[in-house]
């Protein structure tokens, strides 16, 4: 009976091994010299005190994700971390999934608290790929290196800083996030390549720079009053280079072949604002607001003036001067009139041309009679 007993514990303890050896077999590493591998890692670190009335705590959240198997095959100085990392016949490569951390912190006293935080993730997923390449750097998934030197690429970065308060009834709070979007960078026969964000592709190129479309956005507030100011580098595409030699892209939608010291960047767009709740007017407000008479004094507010008499209802003065003769404003203007009278001024004219030459040719016959 004993006999069976630990025949079936052996049983039992030979399976459970077997299991674990078979769910750990995810990294592989064959032919390889300085080989680091490691799956996915999650750490959380966490501290707080709390005396006298007054509270503070810190977490620093970290992990390192990605799925799949990491395989080193025929590399030296090869490391990897997270999952879906591979490197084939490469020197001094390393890889590292998508990484994320949340950094924060917070504290408080007698009615008044404060906190921040600062999230960043690089990449989103994706594999990393390393082939025939020497000194490859892959951070974030995604990103691809073929019989390449030197080679950076990082997946799309994001980072969300925000820090707020409330004092005495009062809030304040700013934040500042920054990120990078798009997926997949691609480098083949290279050297020195830096590629960030994603739909980044360099082919036979030396010393290239290419980042996918950027955005930064600073935001504060404080009370009713809220003002931003975000900012966006390109709108998306892809960034493509081939047989350069030091070409810059940034924004996405550009391309360059056979170039020499080439800059690019796509369109850059900004949007700064600034609002506030109790003063603050709107717009169909201000525009229905009747205008002051330019006669009376008033104040910004369309208010008059303190020591300022006004009087409601009172007949308006003439300013017409006497017998001046008012043209109407509709209608026909008529001009060359007489006063009160409506008579021509031409008919006048010819009246008393007629009369003086009648009165000379009295004169005249006069002196002939003498």
């Amino acid at each position: 009976m004993r006999a069976r007993c630990l025949l079936v514990i052996a049983a039992v303890v030979a399976l459970t091994l077997g299991t674990a050896q078979a769910a750990l077999a995810d990294n592989n590493a064959t032919g390889s010299v300085g080989a680091v591998q490691t799956g996915p890692v999650g750490v959380t670190p966490t501290a707080g005190t709390s005396q006298a009335g007054a509270t503070a705590a810190a977490s620093v959240p970290v992990a390192v994700g990605g799925s799949g198997n990491n395989t080193a095959t025929n590399s030296v100085g090869a490391v990897q971390a997270g999952g879906g990392n591979t490197s084939n016949g490469s020197t001094g490569s390393a890889q590292v999934s998508s990484v994320s951390a949340s950094p924060s912190a917070s504290g408080g006293a007698s009615g008044s608290n404060a906190s921040a935080g600062v999230p960043v993730t690089v990449g989103g997923g994706g594999t990393n790929t390393a082939s025939s390449s020497t000194g490859g750097v892959q951070i974030g998934g995604g990103n691809s290196a073929t019989g390449s030197s030197g080679v950076l690429q990082s997946g799309s970065p994001q980072a969300s800083p925000a820090a707020g308060a409330s004092i005495v009834g009062e809030a304040v709070s700013a934040s500042a996030p920054v990120g990078g979007t798009g997926s997949g960078n691609s480098a083949a026969d290279s050297v020195g390549a830096a590629q960030v964000g994603g739909s980044n592709t360099v082919t036979r190129s030396f010393l290239e720079a290419q980042s996918g479309a950027a955005t930064a956005g600073t935001t504060a507030g404080a009370g009713d009053t809220t003002t931003s100011a975000p900012v966006t580098v390109g709108g998306g595409g892809a960034n493509s280079a081939t047989d350069s030699i030091g070409a810059g892209q940034v924004g996405g939608g550009n391309t360059a072949t056979g170039s020499v010291g080439t800059v690019q960047s796509g369109p850059v767009g900004g949007t700064p604002s600034l609002a506030s709740g109790p003063t603050a007017m709107p717009t169909a407000t201000a525009a229905s607001t009747p205008a002051t008479s330019a006669s009376t004094p008033a104040s910004a507010t369309g208010a008059p003036l303190p020591g300022t008499r006004t009087s409601e209802g009172a007949p308006r003065p003439n300013r017409n001067t006497f017998g001046a003769t008012k043209t109407p404003t509709s209608g026909p203007q008529t001009l060359g009139q007489l006063p009160f009278t409506g008579l021509g001024l031409l008919l006048i004219v010819l009246l008393g041309l007629i009369l003086v030459a009648t009165g000379l040719t009295t004169r005249t016959r006069t002196r002939l009679s003498v």
